[in-house]
């Protein structure tokens, strides 16, 4: 999981603070932190889940406004919109070293914010620390205690909806599972695909038809876990549990008809559709037959899946 990255050159949070202080006359700083053990997660996973920009929406239901101007695998430059306050803000994010964030942002053109997170492990756990600067004219001084005590209550927020993903990331690595973010950067952790690598799918894996009604539901088929469910054509949708794109949980998403939203990310996955009259099919990198009352899985040597993205952030593999 080691990542080799540029050399970024930056200040330390000390020299910041220095030439923050002496950048013009009349220069107020006020420092602000937030730590937190994060508990059961891998410091892989929170570093792909601050670089990832699609779960805002999904998981913190905000930043729906964004645009990401720029990205490398180091760095990524955004324009979004806190909730409908009428204040663009350009956000510059930079990956400095491993467990090493940077991220800038000036709002209105009259308050700098720079926040440095760093991450360390801790067996399996990570610490998290996130201290941020908050700079601007000594005149506009008596808005940085609400915004301190504002990040500061953000940051609690962010790092609880978060926990989800991170422990959900967790407990799939003990099962066997991998991902093509495991070194995770800007691009690849922003990149639409088939990112989930799945754990080898034991021999005659299969799950019986028995009882499965409209409802979706968790079914067991060797090591691994499908959702079922019967369809109005008198056949069957299944689908994995686990999400393609990045691990999700999908029996926690919102079913619609053959459709599945994942709750990590608000993509949408088709299910495979099985009856008597179409017995085969393969989606999601697993080939499935129906024989009689019995639903027999393997894994698919087909060519792998794109995902296809559409304004409506509606997402379908094809």
């Amino acid at each position: 999981m080691n990542k080799k990255i540029n050399l970024i050159k930056h200040l330390s949070p000390e020299a910041l603070y220095e030439q923050l202080k002496q950048f013009t006359a009349g220069m107020a700083v006020t420092k602000g932190a937030f730590e937190l053990i994060v508990e059961k997660c891998l410091l892989e996973d929170i570093e792909w889940n601050h670089m990832d920009q699609l779960h805002r929406p999904a998981i913190h239901n905000t930043y729906e406004k964004g645009i990401r101007i720029a990205m490398g695998q180091d760095f990524a430059i955004s324009l979004t919109q806190w909730k409908n306050w009428p204040f663009l803000i350009t956000v510059t994010d930079v990956y400095v070293a491993k467990g090493l964030f940077y991220q800038s942002l000036t709002i209105a053109g009259i308050i700098f914010i720079h926040s440095i997170i760093s991450l360390e492990q801790m067996g399996d756990n990570v610490k998290l620390k996130d201290e941020w600067f908050i700079a601007s004219h000594k005149f506009f001084k008596l808005l940085h205690k609400p915004l301190n005590k504002k990040l500061y209550s953000l940051n609690a927020r962010l790092q609880q909806e978060d926990e989800q993903v991170r422990q959900g990331r967790f407990e799939l690595r003990k099962q066997g599972y991998t991902f093509k973010t495991d070194c995770p950067d800007y691009y690849n952790s922003n990149q639409l695909g088939a990112n989930t690598i799945y754990p080898s799918l034991e021999a005659g894996a299969s799950f019986s038809l028995e009882g499965i009604t409209e409802v979706p539901t968790l079914v067991e088929a060797g090591n691994l876990k499908f959702i079922v469910s019967k369809n109005n054509n008198s056949g069957y949708l299944v689908w994995p549990s686990t999400c393609p794109h990045e691990g999700g949980p999908l029996i926690n998403g919102k079913f619609c008809e053959a459709k599945v939203t994942c709750p990590w990310h608000g993509l949408h996955f088709k299910a495979v559709e099985l009856s008597a009259n179409h017995s085969t099919a393969s989606k999601h990198g697993f080939a499935y037959e129906l024989i009689g009352n019995t639903v027999y899985i393997k894994q698919s040597s087909s060519i792998e899946e794109k995902i296809i993205v559409t304004k409506s952030h509606d997402f379908i593999t094809a």
